[in-house]
């Protein structure tokens, strides 16, 4: 599991891409910030994604019902579309893998983004 977290800051703006591991360090700080999602993992069946989707905004991120729609054994894509990247060309056959790789490709692309 990635516990580390990259952070650039330019001209007083700060982006900080946390893993689930790292966002305990930033949560117990006393800086405030606005903090948006970067990227879905989701399946990459359409109506698994469908099924997904619509449970992860009838319940908790906490809930039995959202951690057991993490294990299912099925194909995972990273969708990088809330920052402008799209979805990622590569399937995973886990989820954590897809995270993984969402955590890198994240990386890339705002470290990318400052050069």
């Amino acid at each position: 599991m990635q516990t580390e977290a990259t952070m650039i800051i330019d001209g007083g703006d700060c982006v900080i891409v946390l893993t689930q591991a790292a966002k305990t360090l930033f949560l117990a700080s006393t800086m405030t910030a606005e903090s948006r999602r970067a990227s879905h993992v989701v399946p990459v069946n359409a109506y698994l994604r469908l099924a997904f989707q619509v449970i992860r905004k009838l319940v908790a991120d906490d809930s039995r019902v959202a951690a057991w729609s993490r294990t299912w054994g099925c194909m995972w894509q990273v969708d990088m579309s809330p920052v402008g990247a799209g979805i990622l060309p590569v399937h995973f056959s886990n989820r954590q893998t897809a995270i993984d790789a969402e955590v890198e490709a994240l990386n890339n692309h705002f470290i990318g983004e400052q050069s």
